[in-house]
């Protein structure tokens, strides 16, 4: 039986951020997910370069996803486990 309380969401940090350099990723796009909780959450989706409304792309050499890195009491940055190497 498969656990439904399984996260499928990894906090951004330096290593998925380098992984997805050597990979070749080209943009990352941030989108918001709608939660009750008071804490903003927010996906990396990478090399998606269509921003749909309340969305931004960066480019993956971006100071601005550097800054994601810094930890926030309010605001969260996630990573879908569907988008990191497992392999790796």
């Amino acid at each position: 039986m498969e656990n439904v309380n399984d996260n499928p969401y990894v906090l951004f940090n330096a290593k998925i951020w380098n992984d997805w350099k050597k990979d070749g990723v080209k943009y990352v796009k941030l989108a918001e997910l709608e939660t009750d909780l008071p804490v903003k959450f927010f996906e990396l989706i990478p090399d998606s370069e269509i921003p749909d409304s309340d969305e931004t792309i960066y480019p993956i050499h971006s100071e601005d996803i550097e800054e994601l890195l810094e930890p926030h009491l309010k605001v969260k940055f996630l990573v879908h486990k569907i988008y990191l190497d497992e392999e790796g």
